[in-house]
């Protein structure tokens, strides 16, 4: 019996699952505030998206960046005055 395992497949699908749980946790905690934002959520935010913005210069596959780019466009549509 031959077991077909695409381990690329399965990097992709979980780097896209850590994505969605990091937007996910991203707007649970901001999302009781859609305007008056303090100094320490800024930095706070400022902090988070500098870490996923890391994976930029990491990511070799164009439809990851393409997954990367479009999950930090959705969390600035979102939280625009944390900008």
């Amino acid at each position: 019996m031959y077991l077909n395992y695409d381990s690329d497949k399965v990097q992709k699908e979980e780097f896209k699952e850590h994505l969605k749980w990091f937007e996910e946790e991203f707007d649970e905690i901001f999302q009781n505030k859609k305007s008056g934002y303090s100094l320490a959520d800024k930095r706070l935010a400022n902090v988070l998206l500098n870490k996923l913005s890391e994976s930029i210069n990491e990511c070799n596959d164009e439809n990851l960046l393409y997954d990367l780019v479009a999950t930090l466009n959705s969390i600035e549509r979102k939280h625009p005055d944390l900008f």
